[in-house]
């Protein structure tokens, strides 16, 4: 921590020096943030402001495939989650078993590994501050201003994970003087409640704030069952009486804005958020056809490929895919809290930005990782996480070359457990304790990560119509991990005390360095646009984004394995942006192929989690329109298709399991060695696999219509999005194959005039969709899965002030 420390009190240090030298620099004309592109304030079609290229500008002037949605839209979906934006963002997939892990896929690009140790490569920036780790990204969203998705590498101006693209929430700000806020109060099926507000405004000339909170609380609507096993003679066996998928937390944060001269800026931010004993950490059980030996029934690269739903694991009879019947309850404790600073500075044509952020995060996570009514497998992880980020970024223009330069530091430290009990580590019992009892392994992990680089990218108009953009960047990582497998299991009597397994010094003995990652690469941007008309913007571009390697903390790995290399992504892409009719309609297409060098998959074949490297290409296309042919009339639709090849990553070989009754007969690749069975799969590799979460197909939709009613407005709304066949993990074992569905939802706004107070009835998967939204193949173990919220309904009541 004290690397850590020093490297913040220098930043700090730096900002506040800016900050009482910045009142007695020469007034010029112009204020130091941008003045903002003039945003229209009629229809859906009307401009949106995004700061994709970190300046403002307008949508369908920036050649990079970006979708943006409003705050005032936002409000309108009914978004209540940082994870909740992806139906209507063409080609964004969320895959998420809790509010413990949230992993963002943008055209078949993610991180599905659920150790908290890894950064995605889809990027998440909040308040233009980057959000290392993924067991911090998922939160409340309320007062937002915007959120912008920008898919494809963004690695030039926003560092090395953003490979896949980039997700940035926007809040409200300071930037009002008049007194302004809304109270709103929100109630919903499974008890399903919230309240929030923001108010903000001037304190004093050139000084503002604003202050933002908001409290949730929801039973689960996966509901916990009792085993009924009477017929089998094992009566009834009690479940963990806890159901799934509740919520409980608050969050809240303020900003203080001071104008330190007319032509400097400082935003000062403190966010803090809890989630508190939140019900999770459990599965629905499926997909399983059982062998004589209790086993599922598995193909011979060891996944299951049963596609029969939900059923109780004990009985086999079907079941709701909103009840459970594990025995475990589990739980998700989390503290988070981000300080942050940013400094705008006109120096008389060239804009000056610091942003320095500190991000604290501390997790406690319980999980029943089998769904059944006893101890299979279970995992318990904790982490103490700190990041802290320094940009400092010059911008201007200079004839007909608008330029930015910049330099970028981040570091983190994770001091972490993640410990596994039951099946998955009975080999490693046996081969450490000569047997077991109920062992566990717990992986103790310290690493420090530290990374820098330094960035430029320029637009240079080659003619009135004509711009060359150029841009690169250069990245160094420096980590390293300290590591330890200790093998625990106090009620078997030969070895009860606990033993190392192994650390990463002994990995790194047969593999020298595999402990440690020092790595430099660079990422670029070239990109030609083409303003054929003033109303429509033809762009192409090749853009090479890069993503450091890692570990996978596993409790049974190999050395040459321990750790996986970068991964390089070279996109090629060509689109279109128009407005027509008059601006009624907006009209933007893009077409794009990756080629990836060593992109990092995701396996958990044999129930060991393992990133492995694999070339891997995909080619796909996304289509969005915007539409607002009336001012009574609105309607959104998006459209993607793609398809995707991952060359080769490595089988399950190896699976052990509980011999589950005595004299358990052998199956095709299962030997009953004695109160274990160990299980050799023939096929050594899965080839041209699918990336996950990629349908071929998809398409959004939203139409919504208002009519004056009464001193108001009534707005009906109909929206959602429709999704192919996908596999949910890259080994596409037929088990995690979640078949096309269609998720439909609908709301009824009254919004009085003269106060602007709204009441809105809504409902979401009003056709009671079941869809899951994470899924794993365990092989012998079966699948398990968790599936989104059935149909739910409520009303929501805000009151606004200061309008």
């Amino acid at each position: 921590m004290m690397k850590l420390h020093k490297a913040a009190r220098r930043s700090i240090l730096l900002s506040a020096t800016a900050t009482v030298f910045a009142p007695f620099v020469a007034t010029g004309s112009a204020h130091a943030q941008e003045v903002p592109v003039e945003e229209g304030t009629g229809g859906i079609a009307d401009t949106i402001v995004v700061t994709a290229n970190k300046r403002s500008e307008n949508l369908q002037k920036v050649p990079i495939s970006v979708s943006a949605f409003s705050g005032e839209q936002i409000d309108r979906l009914g978004i209540t989650d940082t994870t909740q934006i992806t139906q209507q963002i063409p080609s964004l997939r969320v895959n998420a078993f809790s509010p413990n892990l949230t992993i963002f896929s943008l055209r078949g690009i993610s991180q599905n590994n659920f150790t908290d140790n890894l950064e995605a490569p889809v990027a998440v920036y909040q308040d233009n501050a980057y959000i290392a780790s993924m067991n911090a990204v998922s939160g409340q969203l309320f007062d937002i201003k915007r959120v912008e998705v920008l898919r494809g590498p963004q690695g030039t101006l926003f560092g090395r994970n953003a490979t896949g693209g980039l997700i940035h929430y926007l809040s409200e700000d300071a930037s009002t003087d008049r007194l302004n806020g809304y109270v709103q109060g929100q109630y919903g099926r499974f008890n399903d409640w919230s309240l929030e507000g923001a108010v903000g405004g001037g304190l004093s000339e050139g000084f503002r704030f604003r202050a933002a909170a908001r409290v949730e609380q929801a039973d689960g609507y996966i509901k916990s069952r009792d085993t009924d096993a009477t017929a089998l003679g094992f009566g009834v066996i009690p479940g963990s009486g806890q159901d799934l998928g509740g919520k409980d937390g608050w969050a809240a944060r303020l900003n203080i804005q001071a104008d330190l001269s007319p032509d400097a800026t400082l935003n000062l931010w403190y966010k803090h958020s809890e989630d508190n004993s939140v019900a999770t950490g459990g599965y629905v059980f499926e997909n399983c056809i059982y062998l004589d030996n209790g086993f599922c029934d598995t193909n011979a690269a060891g996944l299951s490929d049963a596609r029969n739903g939900v059923i109780n694991a004990i009985t086999a009879e079907p079941a709701s895919p909103w009840e459970h019947f594990g025995e475990r309850p589990g739980s998700l404790d989390r503290v988070m809290n981000s300080y942050q600073g940013q400094l705008d500075w006109d120096l008389g044509g060239v804009e000056l930005t610091s942003i320095t952020n500190y991000l604290t995060m501390d997790k406690v996570y319980q999980e029943d990782g089998d769904a059944l009514p006893f101890l299979i497998v279970n995992v318990d992880s904790t982490v103490d996480f700190r990041q802290f980020s320094q940009e400092l970024r010059l911008a201007g223009e200079t004839g007909l070359l608008s330029w930015q330069v910049g330099a970028y530091y981040l570091d983190m430290r994770y001091d972490g457990s993640h410990a596994v009990t039951g099946a998955p580590i009975y080999d490693l019992a046996i081969a450490g304790n000569g047997g077991f009892s109920v062992p566990k392994v717990d992986q103790q992990y310290l690493i420090d990560s530290e990374n820098w680089s330094i960035f430029a990218q320029g637009d240079l108009e080659l003619t009135d119509r004509l711009t060359l953009t150029l841009g690169g960047r250069y990245s160094k990582d420096n980590k390293a991990i300290d590591y330890a497998n200790v093998l625990s299991d106090p009620t078997f009597a030969p070895q009860p005390d606990p033993i190392v397994l192994f650390t990463d010094k002994d990995l790194a003995a047969t593999v020298p360095g595999v402990n440690r990652e020092k790595y430099g690469d660079w990422a670029a941007r070239v990109s030609l646009n083409f303003q054929a008309t003033p109303d429509t913007l033809l762009f192409a571009s090749w853009n090479r984004g890069i993503k450091g390697g890692n570990w996978s903390l596993s409790s049974n790995i190999n050395a040459a394995d321990f750790r996986h290399d970068p991964e390089t992504l070279n996109s090629f892409e060509a689109g279109f942006k128009t407005t027509l009719l008059d601006g009624d309609l907006r009209l933007n297409g893009t077409a794009f192929h990756y080629i990836y060098d060593d992109y990092q998959a995701f396996s958990l074949a044999g129930g060991v989690p393992q990133v492995f490297n694999s070339d891997a290409h995909a080619t796909g296309a996304e289509l969005e329109a915007f539409w607002s042919p009336s001012p009574r009339f609105d309607a959104v639709f998006g459209g993607t298709w793609e398809t995707s090849s991952v060359d080769s990553i490595p089988a399950t070989g190896v699976q052990f399991g509980p011999e589950l009754f005595p004299g358990a007969p052998d199956s095709e690749f299962c030997t009953n060695l004695g109160g274990v069975f160990r299980c050799d799969f023939p096929q050594a590799n899965i080839t041209d696999a699918e990336l996950p979460n990629a349908p071929r197909f998809s398409l959004n939709y939203l139409l919504r219509y208002n009519v004056n009613v009464a001193s108001g407005n009534v707005a009906a709304q109909v929206d959602g999005a429709w999704y192919d066949d996908q596999f949910l993990e890259v080994t596409n074992g037929l088990g995690s194959l979640q078949e096309a569905y269609n998720v439909t939802n609908v709301s009824l706004t009254y919004e009085h005039d003269d106060t602007g107070i709204s009441l809105t009835a809504w409902a979401r998967n009003v056709f009671d969709q079941e869809y899951r939204a994470y899924a794993l193949n365990l092989g012998i173990l079966g699948v398990t899965s968790i599936y989104a919220p059935p149909a739910t309904y409520g009303a929501t009541l805000r009151i606004p002030f200061g309008r």
